[in-house]
């Protein structure tokens, strides 16, 4: 026995824990030494180290430190130590010098085997394990107290042993049954089992394995394992395990359903070999999902009982095994496939050697009622039945799948077959093409968490007959299922998930279940005819739900959208018979705090109550989907891009509201509406994370930035924190599309793949209108930029003494004028002529033009969709013809420049401009003071807001006061009431002659313009 010494354990992982807690229970001084830091191990591996270290043990973790060599009396290494680490090269020469002992795994399981003084059972093998450990445990557990260690109890058979010691429990067990899978077999060599089983050898984990043949050595160890007094249970069906025992002429208890089975890899055919069995089933009747039924025979068979002292663990040092049999008995299971008949063939070949009675052993195993994860059954929803089981290569489907029948359909849901393993997954296609009346294969590996749509691909590609669909994940793969079912039909997932992630997929199959029963019944969206509750009720009805929008409001602008999709309205009140009849309430984000409401839906319905949150996790956004932000631009790029894509023949989704719709839920939303691309525009308050919370939220892909200048921000914000805020879409967003003449925007691509950036701007341009020049610092150096050209405001050619200069162009403008451009997209181009001018809009259309390149729209689609865009409403948008009458939304400085840079490239050098300012500035009154300066380019400025009344002292043109913008009314972003713009526009009207143009600019003038002119009579 090792004690009193100084250990070095090399190695923190499943090797390394076990061996440290031991060799610390027997008194030496122990430290583990690990290149992994703390926070990159597993979260389970970090909780034990912490119990580790509570009891001496030290952990140097991050890195080797080779002084600890130095001190340590003995070491462990751990077996998945490479041979060429620098810290096994440092002890074997450190040995040179220094005694160094070293300890092996061998040394681990004999002092583990001497202390636990309790038979094992050990089962190893390939597939059927877990199962088999339980199965023999429920044979057993009614006779013997019992431990057991297996992947159902997510416990590693070491560790749990080392546990059971360390803890001093084991005087309290009888048997100790336990799982031996490939990784954690080495650890097992020194313990001596009283019975052990191999239920079969296929290929799996072959990346851990230089060959087929190595993996068949480690896992056949298990045989090595078998004390003198105990029995070996082998499956005789399976051609490797029959090479091997005859090559090694050990005796066998050979068991079996007298099947030879054959195996084949990388163009090799092991078997099919036939071999006598000592158990077997006959007549053999399988049941569907209702279990199965067979005779057991067996021949006469050696036990693991002495016949001298009739104990399991013989203590007469004469041990002569007790031959037992031959019987016969029909035993009925409740579990179904062939695959469990095997692994109750292996449990109770294993209770009989351990001398247990057969009729005792056939009353258990026939109430045996399976194990989590082995075809279990989750559910069962409008007559179909869902179970879900761990198969996970080739073999384990086939086994699992072989004999199988149901009354309906068998529609297979499968995980990513892959792990941290690669597996062949064209194969396992074949396989479930061969048993599956339709397959949903899902790209998610949930060991790994990532998605990966390859591995859909050649799952698709195996399957070539059947009816086959590839989706993201597990809950999509469900609500698929269920939706193509009819009663009748099972559903049955299958994957290394329901192993690696069991909670997690189970959880993904019951969220699916219970969400599309939600949707297959009434849902109720209370508040259904606001800005969310709309989008809500429209995202549920496209998922298939019976919507109802219950509302107080008497009348909904949006009444004609719901007709069209189908959606029921319960409008001037909440109707108690609505609410009554609810399976589920959906409550806005509003409401959701309002405890009058709580009490109103209580009162009238046992209804499940849910918010946009648990929407939106099951309503998964289904189409590519690209962000728009940036300070300005975004809503006419936004429409520009939408219409390309609909002259393109694709369905975009809209959310039909009067409002920009840029912040918050409504994008997120929005993405999830019917469509076939979503085109969303992502705002800003200049709150950090806001932006990549909402690009998350709409599981953005291409994120496009159409120009940065200041905006929303107040007078202590600082203008680099806004930049930040913009730059959060380059977090989330696959591909960028920048906008190349703008110094702040082309920086994002600095530290991004070049592969993943599309830039867009002008190359050239044909105008002498004024450009309102401003300068901008280089955004790596912070130099004043060199601009060779000014384009519109600070966007143009620059370049900077470090070296930053604007970037080449995928998409570009040449020969640019007020109304016009060549488009040219890497190597075709066209001249175009737009509806709307400006070289604003110019931008806009070039990033549209990016945009919809990068989502795969044909070039003259491009071309199309441009040219006949004809404009938004409120942008630049013409409301009256004598005199000229414009309203803008614009509201920041760089828009308002834009807005006059357009205007005054077109007016008669006779007439005059006329503004009504309605703007309340976001960025406060430094901002109201910046857009007041360029109205300075302006004839004359009426101011309508109070904000713009304020800021006219920065003016040095005409300005006509008025009464009502002395009163400081503003609400949210709108700066001017009816009111207030109904007087100022009053003013421009009395002083307007002919030529003159009336500019109307905000969101007050937008929101009341229209209106008051028609009031007017005009």
């Amino acid at each position: 026995m090792i004690n009193g010494k100084k250990i070095l354990v090399v190695g923190a992982g499943n090797a390394g824990r076990p061996a440290a807690n031991l060799l610390k229970y027997l008194g030496n001084q122990v430290r583990v030494s690990d290149m992994q830091d703390y926070n990159s191990l597993p979260k389970k591996a970090r909780k034990k180290i912490k119990k580790l270290e509570e009891k001496g043990v030290v952990f140097e973790l991050g890195t080797h430190i080779f002084d600890s060599v130095l001190w340590a009396d003995a070491i462990f290494i751990s077996p998945n130590i490479p041979p060429q680490a620098d810290i096994r090269k440092f002890i074997e020469k450190s040995k040179e010098n220094k005694k160094i002992d070293l300890i092996t795994t061998s040394h681990i399981g004999e002092i583990l085997n001497s202390l636990l003084s309790l038979p094992l059972v050990g089962i190893g093998g390939t597939d059927g394990k877990t199962t088999t450990t339980n199965m023999i445990n429920h044979l057993l557990e009614g006779k013997l107290e019992t431990v057991t260690f297996s992947s159902l109890q997510d416990s590693l058979v070491i560790e749990g042993l080392v546990e059971l010691v360390v803890s001093e429990k084991t005087s309290k067990k009888d048997l100790a049954i336990f799982e031996l899978p490939h990784g954690t077999i080495r650890m097992a060599d020194g313990l001596e089992l009283c019975a052990g089983v191999l239920t079969n050898l296929t290929p799996d984990h072959m990346d851990e394995f230089q060959s087929y043949e190595e993996y068949i050595n480690r896992n056949f160890s298990l045989s090595h394992l078998i004390a003198p007094q105990g029995v070996l249970l082998v499956n005789g069906d399976d051609p490797v395990i029959i090479q091997k025992t005859r090559e090694i002429n050990q005796e066998c208890v050979y068991y079996g359903l007298g099947i030879p089975q054959c195996i084949e890899f990388e163009d090799e055919i092991y078997g099919p070999l036939p071999q006598d069995l000592n158990i077997r089933a006959e007549n053999i009747k399988l049941n569907g999902l209702d279990g199965s039924s067979f005779t057991l025979v067996t021949t006469t068979l050696p036990s693991s009982i002495c016949v001298h002292c009739k104990k399991l663990s013989c203590s007469c040092d004469n041990f002569t095994p007790k031959k037992i049999g031959p019987f016969k008995t029909d035993i009925q299971l409740k579990i179904p496939g062939s695959c469990n008949i095997e692994n109750a063939l292996a449990a109770l070949g294993t209770g009989l050697v351990l001398g247990f009675d057969l009729e005792y052993l056939k009353e258990q195993i026939e109430s045996f009622p399976g194990v989590k994860g082995r075809f279990e059954k989750i559910g069962q929803l409008n007559e179909v039945n869902i179970f879900m089981d761990a198969a996970h290569n080739p073999e384990s489907m086939e086994k699992l799948l072989e004999g199988l029948s149901v009354p309906g359909r068998l529609i297979i849901s499968l995980d990513n077959p892959d792990t941290l393993t690669t597996r062949d997954k064209s194969k396992i296609g074949g396989i479930l093409d061969k048993k599956a009346d339709v397959i949903i294969s899902s790209a998610k590996n949930e060991t790994t968490e990532e998605i990966d749509w390859t591995a859909v691909e050649e799952v698709i590609s195996g399957a070539e007959a059947v009816e086959s669909y590839g989706v993201e994940d597990v809950t999509t793969s469900i609500l698929m299922a269920l939706e193509i079912s009819a009663p009748g039909d099972t559903i049955l997932h299958l994957g290394p998930g329901v192993v690696n992630a069991y909670n997690n997929v189970k959880n993904d199959i019951l969220k699916a279940l219970d969400y599309y029963e939600d949707c297959n019944s009434q849902v109720v969206v209370i508040g259904g005819c606001g800005t969310v509750g709309s989008l809500l009720a429209r995202v549920l009805k496209n998922n298939g739900a019976d919507v109802t929008v219950s509302d107080l409001s008497p009348d909904t602008y949006l009444k004609d959208v719901f007709i069209k999709e189908g959606i029921n309205m319960d409008l001037g009140g909440h109707s108690q018979e609505v609410l009554e009849k609810a399976h589920t309430i959906v409550l806005t984000p509003g409401l959701f705090e309002n405890q009058k409401v709580w009490d109103m839906i209580t009162q009238n319905s046992n209804a499940d109550i849910i918010g946009v949150e648990e929407v939106m996790a099951i309503c998964k956004v289904d189409k590519p989907v690209i962000g728009i932000t940036g300070t300005n631009g975004k809503t006419t790029t936004t429409q520009i891009l939408k219409n390309i894509l609909h002259k393109a023949g694709y369905l975009v989704p809209e959310h039909h509201m009067p409002i920009q719709g840029n912040t918050e839920l409504i994008p997120a939303l929005q993405a999830r509406l019917k469509g076939d691309m979503a085109v969303v525009e992502i705002g800003t308050f200049g709150n950090l994370d806001e932006i990549k919370n909402s690009a998350l939220n709409c599981e953005v892909n291409l994120g496009l930035v159409t120009n940065i200048s200041r905006d929303h921000l107040k007078k202590d914000d600082d203008f680099n924190r806004y930049v930040q805020c913009k730059k959060e879409i380059t977090e989330v967003a696959d591909i960028l599309i920048l906008n190349a003449d703008d110094p702040l925007v082309a920086n994002f691509a600095h530290s991004q793949n070049p592969e993943n950036i599309i830039f867009y701007g002008i190359e050239n341009i044909n105008t002498r209108t004024n450009t309102f020049s401003e300068g901008r610092e280089c955004p790596q150096c912070e130099a004043l930029l060199k601009y060779e050209q000014h384009y519109l405001g600070h966007l143009g050619k620059y370049k900077c003494i470090c070296g930053f200069k604007k970037p080449p162009l995928d998409v570009s403008g040449r020969q640019v004028t007020e109304e016009s451009m060549v488009l040219r997209i890497k190597s075709e181009q066209a001249l175009i002529k737009l509806k709307i001018e400006g070289i604003y809009n110019i931008y806009n259309a070039l990033s549209a033009a990016a945009g919809a390149w990068a989502m795969g729209i044909k070039f003259e689609d491009i071309v199309v969709g441009i040219q006949d865009f004809s404009g938004v409403e409120g942008r630049f948008e013409k409301i009256g013809d004598h005199p000229p009458i414009i309203i803008d939304y614009a509201h920041n400085p760089a828009g308002v420049k834009a807005v006059i840079q357009r205007i005054l490239s077109k007016k008669p050098d006779d007439s005059q401009l006329i503004v009504v300012n309605t703007i309340s500035s976001e960025s406060g009154s430094q901002g109201d003071g910046d857009i007041a300066k360029i109205l300075n380019y302006a004839d004359v400025v009426i101011p309508a807001s109070y904000a713009a009344y304020k800021s006219s002292k920065y003016i040095h043109k005409k300005i006509v006061e008025t009464h009502a913008s002395a009163e400081n009314i503003k609400k949210g972003t709108l700066g001017a009431s009816k009111k207030q713009v109904q007087e100022a526009l009053e003013k421009a009207l009395e002083l307007v002659k002919d030529k003159d143009i009336i500019l109307i600019i905000g969101e007050g003038g937008v929101k009341y313009s229209k209106k008051i002119l028609g009031e007017l009579g005009i």
